[in-house]
């Protein structure tokens, strides 16, 4: 969108406006590996008692067996959502005996790549899919790549605020082009300014030898490995960009993906004898293989796949990504990370909002990679998208004058300052680096005579008792 901050921002001064802000609906996934007391990755079946993995729709399995995925619904407030949370991990903890949900993104200590169990399905044609799809994904990346856990964060702009805005701005739309519209153009500044919250909430900053030998790279000032090379990606779908300017040329990209066939993929096969082992050989098996770091979402209807349900009904949420699991709050997340989401999304949504060129893509994906390997480093130089050096403390300090007006604002409807007190505490990280998660994870590890696990499973049991 191509207003200015000031001139949107003013639409919510008055008093009765300023509530839309806090219009909307909230919805939390959770991954996390079972594991043992010792630290080592638990190769038990999923617990019967949390049902069928196909029929709970907010208990199932990720890629593998041993590997929990918690999925709230969606509430209307975020103080909801991270109760809804709170109780699915109560549940899973109560079910699991002499077992631990391991509190970080990058993995426990994990068996021989053969050992790793792929999530098990019934034998309905869902769950022979679902079972082929991770076999595949198990042939193309490894299953250790596939271990590793993450927090995403859904969410969708309330009916209130969306009509107040097309009122406004909707000239020559219709409402649902209007709410595409929108939803593009904050994902667009998403992708730009992404590495605030790797350095804000990035907390993988090392990972155990047998996730992948220790690399001879200086990673002592890493924030997220996770989301890092060393993390989470498809090199494969490098140099087949897709483009967040508009959901036509969104799902045209992902469809291009979904269709066009990958000359290493097929090398592997699709069969092994009469087993098999990928859905099919192209970039894409299917849409979930699609590794974006936000990425938008409709409910399907009637067999409909994702991009169906996009083109028939557009945007009805987005899907943030990049989130590493916090090990200092039982939930994965805390309240005040959450209620800092709010204020960057609405940011988000403030800032002008251009098309963005394939050289903003690669330079976002720079600073991304910057702030994720390097991001404790001090005076880390960033480049904007004015193409000027700055450091990442400058540039912070900039966004966030403009994050504490919207928190005032936000505040201004709930009759209290919750949101300005959360913009106060994360400015904080801003001048002393000691107060990253990234940070605290390392010095816990260091408390632990420097064993990753030890650390890891004394946060695991502390999580488990203040459930």
């Amino acid at each position: 969108m191509n207003w200015h901050f000031t001139e949107l921002l003013n639409l919510f001064r008055d008093d009765n406006n300023a509530r839309l802000l806090l219009d909307g609906t909230w919805g939390i996934e959770r991954e996390s590996p079972r594991v043992l007391l010792t630290g080592d990755l638990a190769l038990t079946a999923h617990p019967k008692v949390l049902g069928d993995k196909l029929e709970n729709p907010n208990i199932t399995t990720d890629f593998s067996e041993s590997q929990i995925e918690l999925i709230t619904n969606p509430y209307p407030d975020v103080e909801e959502t991270y109760q809804a949370l709170k109780a699915l991990h109560l549940e899973v903890e109560k079910a699991l005996e002499n077992e631990y949900l391991w509190p970080m993104s990058m993995p426990p200590r994990l068996p021989e790549e053969e050992d790793i169990p792929i999530a098990k399905f019934n034998a309905s044609t869902e769950g022979r899919k679902r079972t082929i799809y991770r076999k595949g994904l198990a042939l193309r990346y490894g299953k250790k790549m596939q271990m590793i856990c993450g927090l995403h964060y859904n969410f969708a702009f309330g009916e209130a605020i969306m009509d107040y805005l097309f009122h406004h701005y909707g000239q020559n739309r219709t409402k649902r082009e209007f709410t595409d519209e929108i939803y593009f153009a904050v994902a667009r500044n998403f992708l730009k300014y992404r590495w605030l919250l790797i350095y804000l909430f990035g907390a993988s900053p090392v990972f155990h030898s047998s996730y992948k030998p220790i690399p001879d790279i200086d990673l002592e000032a890493a924030t997220s490995l996770r989301v890092s090379p060393f993390g989470y990606g498809n090199t494969f779908q490098k140099g087949n960009l897709v483009t967040y300017n508009t959901l036509a040329q969104y799902t045209e990209d992902v469809r291009r993906l979904l269709t066009t066939k990958c000359e290493e993929f097929a090398k592997l096969g699709i069969y092994r004898g009469d087993e098999q082992v990928q859905l099919n050989d192209h970039i894409l098996q299917d849409e979930g293989e699609l590794y974006s770091f936000v990425r938008f979402k409709q409910s399907p209807q009637n067999g409909e796949t994702q991009i169906m349900a996009l083109e028939k009904r557009g945007v009805k949420y987005m899907e943030v990504r990049i989130l590493d699991i916090n090990p200092f709050d039982s939930a994965g997340i805390s309240m005040e990370q959450l209620y800092f989401m709010q204020i960057f999304m609405l940011y988000c949504l403030f800032e002008s909002s251009e098309f963005l060129s394939e050289e903003i893509l690669e330079k976002a994906d720079r600073n991304h990679q910057a702030v994720a390997l390097y991001g404790r480093k001090k005076n880390l130089i960033l480049k904007d998208y004015e193409n000027h050096r700055i450091t990442l403390q400058d540039w912070a300090e900039v966004i966030f004058e403009k994050l504490k007006i919207i928190a005032i604002y936000m505040d201004k409807a709930g009759c209290n300052q919750k949101y300005e007190t959360v913009i106060h505490h994360e400015y904080e990280k801003i001048k002393d680096i000691s107060k990253l998660p990234s940070s605290k994870i390392c010095e816990g590890i260091k408390e632990y005579e420097g064993d990753y696990l030890k650390f890891g499973m004394a946060r695991a049991i502390q999580n488990k008792i203040t459930m």
